[in-house]
């Protein structure tokens, strides 16, 4: 037994598992006795790269963003992030938030994992993580990557806060693009105000697919025609414009809007539906009853409201 423990040691000490297993796919080489507490809090060296769901439009959700920090050419400890093509030298304050990602999310405990599937989709292919402190310890995890784990998106964040706060912005979210509006509901119930709205557009088939726009505001209904849709929809899209919507986009892993649990539940929940219909055929749309939430689109719902009302004044 003694012969046995010694020699588990010595391939823990070369970063080897002892174990090696591929069945069904899936490729296990984790080392069971790497340790699971990393006493040290200063990072000397860090390598991650993950892939992140909806970032920030389709056609970017197999993107791996690769983020590093380690010593350049001439020895300056500098941050880079290679999708984005990014770099700076590094300092203290980014050192620290990446530690708080790993201590917030217990990733000491995942060290010496090493365990993949073969056939999954791109988005879910290995992930890796490695940070290296001055002590001398090595905290390094592969598995499959989860596209919506919290710990990425944090550290995601960290990153790119970081580099803003450098004056390099190529990983925030992009400018909202707002496009030609073509259709819009609005379902609000107002708890602070106990006033409840409902807003859109239907056609009439009876009289020739004549679109009219209507609100139930306290249960009562009015409908009015439209003389101009496309100055009515343009109006629309200026509102829009003058707000950032890029936190509420509900395509991104990093900054879609938060949902209660009845919401989760029942998709016809919900204290708030704002749909906004565009001419390239892309959607946004909000379904929540976070107070949070709401309270932040107040600004925007009102400027909406108060839009939609004037087209019934006098009816």
């Amino acid at each position: 037994m003694r012969i046995i423990s010694m020699l588990l040691s010595a391939l823990a000490f070369f970063g080897l598992s002892g174990c090696r297993q591929e069945k069904g796919g899936v490729t296990d080489h984790t080392n069971p006795l790497a340790p699971k507490t990393i006493v040290s809090k200063d990072i000397s060296e860090f390598y991650a790269t993950f892939c992140l769901a909806g970032e920030w439009s389709p056609g970017r959700d197999t993107i791996f963003y690769t983020f590093e920090v380690k010593p350049d050419a001439a020895g300056v400890l500098t941050a880079s992030e290679s999708a984005a093509g990014v770099s700076a030298p590094a300092d203290d304050a980014l050192l620290t938030a990446v530690q708080q990602v790993i201590d917030a999310h217990g990733l000491a405990a995942l060290n010496g994992e090493y365990r993949t599937t073969a056939g999954l989709p791109p988005e879910y292919w290995p992930c890796t993580l490695t940070a290296r402190y001055a002590s001398g310890e090595k905290l390094t995890f592969t598995h499959d990557n989860d596209p919506r784990a919290e710990w990425a998106k944090e550290l995601y964040l960290a990153f790119a806060d970081w580099f803003a706060a450098q004056g390099i912005d190529a990983l925030q979210p992009p400018e909202t693009v707002v496009g030609t509006v073509t259709n819009v509901q609005l379902w609000f119930k107002d708890a602070a105000s106990g006033r409840s709205y409902d807003y859109g557009i239907w056609s009439n088939v009876e009289d020739e697919g004549r679109r009219v726009f209507f609100r139930y505001v306290d249960g009562e209904k009015q409908e009015v025609a439209i003389a101009d849709e496309e100055a009515f929809f343009a109006g629309v899209g200026e509102i829009l414009k003058r707000h950032d919507l890029r936190s509420y986009d509900v395509h991104s892993a990093l900054y879609g809007y938060e949902v209660t649990e009845e919401d989760r539940k029942n998709p016809f929940s919900g204290a708030l539906q704002l749909v906004f219909w565009f001419e390239d055929e892309n959607q946004f749309g909000i379904h929540t009853s976070a107070e949070s939430t709401i309270d932040d689109l107040r600004p925007l719902l009102s400027e909406l409201i108060d839009y939609f009302d004037a087209f019934f004044e006098g009816d």
